[in-house]
């Protein structure tokens, strides 16, 4: 698989993953009034991501915890919520520090707890298999 999105079901902003190559990939964040893009280096945990949203997947009703994961440098943040609804909220952060003009952004994508076991297919497709 060559990318794989996350759509809002609220608005239309969407998460863009694309260009995994080796422990690199890139995201992108899209939105009326918001677009950035980055290149992550995951190390060898990029497969991490994928197992996150088939755990969500797996959940049989809301959590009440902030699950996530973070690149080990810390140029991309994903915190997944879920309220007694359904109603899923993914806090992003991406950033590029330490050169001339350092960006930050902070931002949510909502969807909703049915879009899930779909949305762990495709993040493993893109991610692939998690290590014996």
């Amino acid at each position: 698989m060559q990318e794989f999105r996350v759509q809002s079901s609220e608005t239309e902003a969407e998460l863009l993953f694309f260009g995994v190559n080796g422990d690199n990939f890139s995201v992108a964040f899209s939105s009326g009034t918001v677009n950035c893009q980055r290149e992550v280096w995951a190390y060898t945990d990029a497969h991490g991501l994928a197992d996150l949203f088939e755990w969500m997947a797996s959940q049989s009703k809301p959590w009440n915890t902030l699950e996530g994961w973070e690149s080990i440098e810390g140029e991309f943040k994903l915190y997944a919520s879920c309220n007694v609804r359904g109603n899923i909220t993914f806090d992003l952060e991406m950033n590029h520090l330490g050169c001339a003009e350092e960006w930050r952004v902070q931002t949510q994508l909502k969807f909703e707890f049915g879009q899930l076991p779909g949305l762990a297919k495709k993040a493993r497709a893109f991610f692939g298999p998690s290590p014996s």
